[in-house]
């Protein structure tokens, strides 16, 4: 007994020594092409981190002390004693954020930074001066973020359209204020669905492949624990997803669906334009609130 109990062993070890050998063989054999592959591995990795350390950062660091000087040309006059911000303040200010967004605007990595930061900031100012052209350019070339900065920059890129009376962008633009405004299902999710999500994922592919070796003794076991495994998070994860409530910025949607009424007014659109306040009314601000407003509009409608 004690006999075969050693040939067993013998055996398994010698099973593990042919393994060993074998990797040993093909590492030999491919040893170049492993050398060339942890080489080219750790120089990108290098090149990341040294571009990163001397490329990006310096550049980051110096678009934002070049759009905090533009800043505080517009913030010094306000914090002394509420003294207005004067003409030749807000044209210094413009020029520096010009200067930022032709920069960095257009830069694949800090395109979404300051560059992005200066074209709202520059296209503010042009349209408190009228000029709405200009500011348009620097609004369409704006990429929105934030709950309250993404759907402000829409309003105002729609009302540089109403003020050169490019009504039907205009409504465009409002009807992207409004959906900026409103949690998208994706902003919804957080680390703990993607985790719920891919352990489901592996439990289903460990099903796949399991119901697959009918040799294999402990197939059964493993397939059970899988199954139970891909139904319980699956179930928790329907759940979780099933109970999330997007968010909506109430007044803000109201508000800029009353300035899509204007346009669909000034395009006498005005069944469409009772629609709107009978929709504000309904969801947003409540019964007999936008009466004043649908009347007038269906008397313009005739009816």
């Amino acid at each position: 007994m004690a006999e075969k109990k050693n040939q067993e062993t013998r055996t398994k070890l010698e099973e593990i020594n042919d393994s060993l050998s074998g990797i040993e063989q093909k590492f030999e054999q491919h040893k170049n092409l492993i050398y060339i592959i942890v080489g080219a591995i750790l120089v990108i990795a290098l090149g990341i981190w040294a571009f990163t350390q001397y490329g990006y950062a310096p550049r980051v660091e110096k678009a934002k002390t070049e759009i905090a000087k533009a800043d505080d040309m517009l913030l010094k006059p306000a914090l002394q004693q509420g003294a207005a911000v004067t003409t030749q303040d807000s044209t210094n200010a413009l020029q520096v954020y010009e200067s930022v967004a032709k920069k960095y605007g257009d830069n694949l990595i800090l395109k979404n930074g300051e560059g992005n930061r200066a074209k709202l900031m520059a296209a503010q100012i042009l349209y408190a001066r009228e000029k709405y052209a200009e500011a348009q350019k620097y609004l369409e070339d704006y990429s929105p973020k934030g709950k309250i900065i993404g759907p402000s920059s829409q309003i105002l890129l729609g009302d540089t359209y109403v003020n050169q009376q490019m009504y039907d962008k205009a409504i465009k633009a409002y009807d992207n204020a409004i959906d900026l405004s409103k949690d998208s299902f994706w902003s919804m999710i957080t680390w703990r669905e993607i985790i719920l999500f891919l352990l489901a994922l592996c439990a289903l592919a460990t099903i796949v492949f399991e119901a697959k070796r009918k040799d294999d003794p402990n197939r059964t076991l493993a397939l059970i624990a899988s199954v139970v495994i891909f139904l319980a998070s699956a179930g928790l994860l329907a759940y979780m997803l099933s109970n999330k409530k997007g968010h909506e910025n109430k007044s803000l949607i109201s508000f800029v669906m009353q300035k899509k009424a204007n346009v669909l007014d000034a395009q006498k659109n005005y069944d469409e334009e009772v629609k709107i306040y009978e929709e504000i009314e309904a969801k947003y601000t409540g019964p007999g609130s936008m009466t004043m407003q649908i009347e007038r509009a269906k008397a313009k409608a005739g009816k």
